[in-house]
This record gives structure tokens, C-alpha cells and sequence, in this order.
């Protein structure tokens, strides 16, 4: 091999050498810049990954919530025939049917209450205390007539009509809403005052009623200080047949009607529906 051939078979491989010393530079540099780029979003994704996590659990207890909230609103009430409710949230079943019997002087009750009606009046009547109805069943026509009446009178009073059906509706059930269409309520007073006011608190028949009419199936329905529960004033002589059972759990336990079956007061009930009846407007 001549000195020139050696010469170039140095340079070549110098040449070679210096290409192969500069790809692995490039592959180090390569491999570490690569290996910086995985450990930047590595950490990127430690900072944002909990973060989207902590929204989307956030949002799942909260859809969780509202959906318990919602099924914690839910109502579950007994539909036995003697407990059914019937106030301001709660009509009265349209296919509702009742068998109604005579109690005298053009009144009727439902024939299930009948026999502890009859033995409850006589009851009093052997104690010198003397019980009249007033009211009994109504059919929608009536507890029209009646409701419309009230209105009246708070419109000429000076009331604005929207706020004289407010206050009409708790003193006179508005149509449909009546525990009167029930055949089980009465409007009770005794023999020697009959005006339906709070007067009738005072009476024999009153305080006989209060202290004995739960032993014969029947409560007083709207009690004093309840009216936001009940959605109806203090009336001190309707009463309501529940059955013998319930009408002594109700009277010892000293509970609303609403409170036993586990129903919203009232006043929670309006409160809604006026919420959703705002909601359903804003739509528009």
C-alpha cells in the first residue's frame, strides 16, 4: 500500500469516526431532550389531571345530591280511604267516590264513619252536651258557591282579587281542595253557641270534642298556631274522621293531619308551586 493510499484510508477513517462520535452527540441529546419533554408533561398532567378529577367528582356528588335532594322531597302517603289527604297542594282524586249515609236535617257522611258519628254524638248527649252539624259533604258546586262568596267579601273589603282568593282560600278550601268533598269532615258546634268562630273554643260541645272525640275516629283538623302547616285558620269546630287507630296516635301525639302521613306543610307546598309556576313564565 502505497504512503498515498494509507493516507486516504486514515482520513476515511477519521471521517467515519467523527460521524459516528457526532450521531451519538445528536442521539444523547436527542434522548435527553426527550426525556425532559416526557418528564414536562408528566408534570403538566400532575397539576391538571387532579384538578379535572376533583371537577368531575365535584359535579357527580352534586348531580348525586339533587337527585337524593329530589327523592327526599318525594311524598309517600298512605291511601287507606280514612287517611286520605285533601288541603291546598293536595286536590282531591278526580275518580274519588264515595258512599255517602243520612245523619239527619239534610247531612251526610261517608258510611264508613257512620256508626262512630252516631255513637260519638250520643256519647255527649248522655253528659248534657249537645252537638249540632252545620256542614257536612259538599259537592264542588257548593264549595264553589261558598269559595266565590268569601272572595267577594275581601274584594269589597279593598282587597286586590289576586289577594282576596289568598285569603279566601284560609277560611273557605278553594273547590276541589275540600275535605268536605270526602264525606269525612264536619262542621261541628254546640248547642248553646253556634256561630262558626273561635268563639266556639269556649263551648261544652268544644271541650267535649277536644277531650273525647279521638276515642270515637275523629280529630280536630285545623288546630290553633298550625295554619302554615295545614294551609287553613284555626277553626275550632271542624273535625275529621281518620279511624280509631289513627285519631289517637294524631291526638296524643299532638300532630296535624299533614304531619302524620308525612306530607309538606302547606306553606312549603305553595311555595313550591309558585316557584315553578315563576319558572315556567321566565320561559316565555
Amino acid at each position: 500500500m502505497t504512503r498515498r493510499q494509507k493516507k486516504r484510508l486514515l482520513a476515511l477513517s477519521g471521517g467515519l469516526t467523527m460521524a459516528v462520535c457526532v450521531g451519538m452527540l445528536f442521539g444523547t441529546v436527542y434522548a435527553q431532550t426527550l426525556e425532559q419533554e416526557q418528564q414536562e408533561e408528566a408534570a403538566v398532567q400532575e397539576l391538571v389531571l387532579p384538578d379535572v378529577l376533583e371537577e368531575e367528582t365535584a359535579q357527580d356528588t352534586e348531580n348525586t345530591t339533587e337527585k337524593q335532594g329530589t327523592e327526599e322531597e318525594e311524598e309517600h302517603l298512605p291511601e287507606d280511604w280514612n287517611l286520605i289527604l285533601v288541603n291546598s297542594t293536595h286536590p282531591i282524586p278526580e275518580d274519588y267516590q264515595v258512599e255517602l249515609k243520612n245523619i239527619g236535617s239534610g247531612h251526610q257522611i261517608d258510611a264508613r264513619a257512620y256508626d262512630d258519628f252516631r255513637a260519638m254524638i250520643q256519647a255527649a248527649k248522655s253528659e248534657g252536651v249537645y252537638i249540632y252539624v252545620t256542614s257536612s259533604y259538599r259537592d264542588l258546586d257548593k264549595q264553589t258557591d261558598l269559595y266565590n262568596k268569601k272572595v267577594e267579601s275581601y274584594v269589597t273589603q279593598g282587597y286586590s282579587y289576586e289577594n282576596a282568593k289568598k285569603q279566601a282560600g284560609q277560611v273557605v278550601a278553594v273547590p276541589g281542595t275540600s275535605e268536605h268533598h270526602l264525606g269525612l269532615a264536619l262542621d261541628l258546634v254546640s248547642s248553646e253557641y253556634r256561630r262558626l268562630d273561635e268563639k266556639q273554643e269556649n263551648t261544652k260541645g268544644f271541650k267535649w270534642l277536644k277531650e273525647h272525640s279521638w276515642e270515637y275516629g275523629f280529630i280536630l283538623r285545623y288546630p290553633n298556631g298550625e295554619t302554615d302547616i295545614t294551609g287553613i285558620i284555626y277553626e275550632p269546630w271542624h273535625f275529621r274522621y281518620v279511624g280509631l287507630e289513627a285519631a289517637e296516635e294524631i291526638t296524643k301525639a299532638g300532630l296535624t293531619l299533614e304531619e302524620y302521613v308525612g306530607a309538606k306543610p302547606v306553606s312549603e307546598g305553595l311555595a313550591q308551586m309558585e316557584k315553578q309556576e315563576s319558572a315556567v313564565k321566565s320561559t316565555y
